[in-house]
């Protein structure tokens, strides 16, 4: 994420902005689900198995809410929850907006369903309110569905691969390259910890001997609470040291740095910007590739592209649902190996479902999470990333998503947990697989 060369040199923008912003979050998802064979009454609907709401073998139309009026009966729409009263909840979309009720709703998916989540809504309208029967998250298409219906040249957020022959060549290299690269990712690493640095140098030293090296990410924060400029300065200089024992690593190791929540600089909007220089320019001048990425940041590696992002999804998540998510209740009490219920791994679960099934790394209330309305495309997760990395306060987690790896490092402060993640872990038939190890420095 940066600035636009040619462009007014502004993070602000005005009220228009804003309604644009969420006209655009509601018109990608919009049309994403009007391609869905459940939603197209005049095509034979044998594949309408995806919908994960499990609604049959027949089709449906969506209504817009303008039409509610006047019409009786049980009626699908797609809209956006809103505030626009103090306690009262609106479903609204590019036509007009209706009051819900949804005390008696039932959720059909996972996720969290919080204000500005867009929702399926399954509902009947009596006296001008909506009463929710069933409400779900939209449905959603893997990353290469996506490049299919919109087209390589409008998924290509970087503006590199100019066609699908070009993409075919990439995927060639890296069949041939691509097993050697790997990504050592961290989060929460406080540098003012002696800890923490100790754990560090012993990482760095176990690595020292790679070719090629890994790309290290360290994710925010790094400090283990707001610190004065000559503070952070010295523990950014205390890093700088640390990585220059080890020549080979601060000569030709990569390193990427996300900001987290509470580091310098303009801090609370997203997206945000990169550590200032002015705290960091010992580290820039001494490890040649040490890159001060944006908060959300994104890489291609090949024909990969992952997103990684610091925010604490789960806590914001649970805070400002409208809706208690859905629970197994088998799975309840259960334990893993490293004693984390499996009630802590379903939520994780439902934070990774939200953001990936709305396309939004932030799909709540702008009180909670203030975005900075020109610059709302920036957190959009249309296609789907190949790896969506969150650094989250929560215990390390992995899923896949419809094709999609979702991983939460964990916070390295707490434990030393840390993840491997290699984009091309193996190739089976001309077909990649990515590789995901959970790592602790004991």
């Amino acid at each position: 994420f940066g600035l636009a060369k040619g462009g007014d040199g502004t993070i602000y923008g005005e009220a228009v902005d804003k309604v644009d912003m969420f006209a655009q979050r509601y018109a990608l998802i919009q049309q994403r689900i009007l391609r869905q064979d459940i939603f197209q009454p005049k095509l034979v609907t044998a594949g309408t198995s995806r919908h994960r709401n499990g609604g049959g073998g027949g089709t449906h139309a969506l209504t817009p809410v303008e039409s509610l009026l006047g019409r009786s009966g049980v009626r699908y729409l797609l809209g956006m929850i809103v505030q626009v009263e103090e306690g009262k909840y609106y479903l609204e979309d590019h036509t007009g907006q209706v009051l819900l009720n949804f005390s008696q709703a039932s959720l059909l998916t996972d996720g969290f369903v919080t204000e500005n989540s867009i929702v399926l809504v399954e509902g009947e309208a009596i006296d001008g309110v909506l009463h929710v029967h069933n409400m779900g998250s939209p449905i959603v298409e893997n990353r290469s569905d996506a490049i299919k219906a919109i087209g390589l040249q409008n998924t290509d957020i970087f503006n590199s691969i100019g066609s699908l022959s070009e993409l075919e060549k990439l995927r060639d290299q890296e069949i041939e390259h691509g097993q050697e690269g790997m990504f050592v990712i961290l989060s929460d690493v406080y540098l003012d910890s002696p800890s923490v640095m100790e754990k560090l140098e012993r990482m760095l030293e176990g690595y020292s001997d790679f070719t090629p090296l890994p790309i290290f990410v360290f994710m925010g924060n790094f400090t283990s609470k707001p610190q004065g400029t000559k503070a952070t300065m010295s523990y950014f200089d205390d890093l700088t040291n640390l990585i220059c024992k080890f020549p080979h690593v601060a000569a030709e190791g990569r390193f990427v740095f996300v900001p987290g929540p509470n580091d310098p600089g303009i801090t609370g909007v997203l997206p945000r910007a990169p550590i200032p220089k002015y705290f960091t320019s010992s580290l820039r001048s001494k490890v040649r590739h040490a890159i001060f990425a944006s908060n959300p940041c994104r890489m291609r590696f090949f024909s990969k592209e992952i997103v990684f992002f610091r925010d604490d999804l789960v806590g914001k998540m649970r805070r400002h649902c409208l809706l208690e998510p859905r629970e197994e209740e088998e799975e309840r009490f259960e334990e893993d190996g490293e004693g984390n219920t499996s009630g802590q791994r379903q939520l994780s679960r439902h934070a990774i479902k939200t953001v990936l099934d709305q396309g939004h790394l932030s799909p709540l209330p702008l009180s909670a999470s203030p975005i900075y309305w020109q610059h709302d495309h920036a957190l959009r997760l249309y296609p789907f990333p190949d790896a969506l990395v969150v650094g989250d306060r929560v215990d390390q987690y992995y899923e896949n998503y419809e094709e999609c790896d979702a991983i939460n490092p964990g916070p390295f402060s707490n434990g030393f947990n840390f993840v491997v993640y290699r984009p091309i872990g193996e190739v089976q038939e001309y077909q990649t697989k990515s590789d995901v190890e959970f790592s602790q420095i004991e």
